[in-house]
């Protein structure tokens, strides 16, 4: 198989994910069949609520990170997803269950594929995105052709080979550079000093880029400093933006909902701002991907006045913990089984890695992911009401596709002066 390397130019918004299974080398994609059609059971919207729901519960599996928290459940899931390809019998089962995965694989890989380009279209010249995925496989170990071709057809993903038996510190280096290119240099140093071993085998890598600029810019003129209520600590001075306009707006004695759109009109953020007296923390334990469907079907446009702050936020988090105690546990023993990868029950995971950052301003917004496994060899209001919104207080967000709702980013701001 020839791989040729290439590093893409990445936009304003990027997720990167990585998975690093133990055993494969630096080596070229080859073109294999070419993918086939959609089955009429692939349906997107089902393949974007899924994954919904396991952005849902992961941010309740992490609920106790401190600070502004923003990760990419679309970055996670696709890193995820590539793994999955190689995952046979209880590891499959477990795997489909904790990530919302599809256990019929062609199905769900014909999906992953449509959505993915889907996003890409919907992106057009309006919105700014980039999605790629890269392996990196150790020279020489007995990977199934078919595995790779899978990948390549369905995740457009490159290949390239190298040695982990011999000079990780340089391949540790390579794979970061592809990330940070591809996250137009927001998320560095990835993979840390150590993480490779002389075990590991492949390492896959996602990358989601995304500039979003908003459909009616903030007036950066009106943008004034206000205060900012913070869960526990003391309130704080934040630049808030002003805009008073249209917009998809929801409220209740609970809760406020707000819609911005980008360029373009298919994405947009949507913020929830909890009442003055209700805990975002409970907000963030009750919601689920049903009540978020429920909550966006009972928006309606209505004049508002929106004071947002700007705020930026950037976590790293590993996350083969945070898997186990959700319940996947075997892919990271020895009982694992990516039998799909090599033909052998030889491979486990060993690391799930995440960076992701976002910032959101008068003229748009930036955000940038990534996200590493390492898989290691076994041993409706009425229009005149004037309505306010004012996110003076802890909040959540998501930039998500308008066509199927699916997110591409979450998280929440307790602090946008962090």
């Amino acid at each position: 198989m020839n791989i040729r390397k290439k590093y893409l130019i990445s936009i304003l918004i990027l997720t990167a994910g990585l998975v690093v299974v133990a055993g494969c080398s630096r080596r070229a994609a080859t073109t294999g069949p070419a993918p086939a059609e959609v089955s009429e059971g692939a349906q997107l919207p089902g393949l974007a609520h899924r994954n919904n729901q396991f952005a849902f519960d992961l941010n309740r599996a992490l609920i106790d990170e401190r600070g502004n928290f923003v990760f990419s459940p679309y970055s996670i899931s696709t890193a995820m997803a590539m793994t999955y390809a190689g995952a046979r019998e209880a590891t499959l089962e477990q795997m489909a269950s904790i990530m919302h995965f599809d256990t019929e694989q062609q199905r769900f890989h014909e999906a992953y594929r449509q959505y993915r380009e889907t996003l890409e279209t919907l992106a057009s010249d309006k919105v700014a995105l980039n999605i790629a995925n890269s392996l990196w496989a150790q020279s020489g170990y007995h990977f199934l052709d078919s595995y790779f071709e899978l990948l390549e057809n369905y995740y457009a993903s490159e290949v390239f080979e190298a040695d982990f038996t011999a000079d990780r510190e340089e391949i540790r280096q390579e794979i970061n550079h592809w990330v940070y290119v591809e996250t137009r240099e927001n998320i560095e140093d990835l993979i840390a000093p150590g993480v490779l071993s002389e075990d590991t085998r492949l390492v896959l890598v996602n990358a989601i880029h995304f500039f979003g600029p908003w459909l009616t810019e903030f007036d950066e003129s009106v943008t004034s400093e206000g205060r900012f209520n913070t869960a526990e600590g003391p309130a704080v001075t934040a630049d808030f933006m002003y805009r008073r306009d249209t917009l998809n707006y929801y409220g209740d004695p609970d809760l406020q909902i707000l819609e911005l759109p980008y360029a373009g009109k298919d994405f947009s953020m949507v913020l929830m701002l909890p009442a003055p007296g209700k805990s975002l923390a409970e907000l963030e334990r009750a919601l689920d991907a049903p009540g978020l469907s429920d909550k966006l079907e009972n928006m309606s446009p209505a004049r508002v006045e929106a004071y947002i702050p700007r705020f930026k936020a950037r976590t790293g988090i590993d996350l083969e913990e945070t898997f186990m105690g959700m319940g996947m546990h075997l892919p990271f023993t020895r009982d694992a089984d990516l039998s799909g990868m090599t033909g052998r029950k030889d491979l486990k995971i060993d690391k799930v890695i995440h960076q992701a950052m976002i910032e959101v301003a008068e003229e748009g917004t930036e955000a940038a992911a990534a996200t590493a496994v390492v898989v290691i060899r076994k041993t409706a209001l009425e229009p005149e009401e004037r309505i306010v919104f004012n996110a003076n207080r802890p909040f959540l967000f998501f930039v998500k596709d308008n066509a199927h709702d699916g997110i591409l980013f979450m998280g929440r701001v307790v602090d946008p002066t962090l």
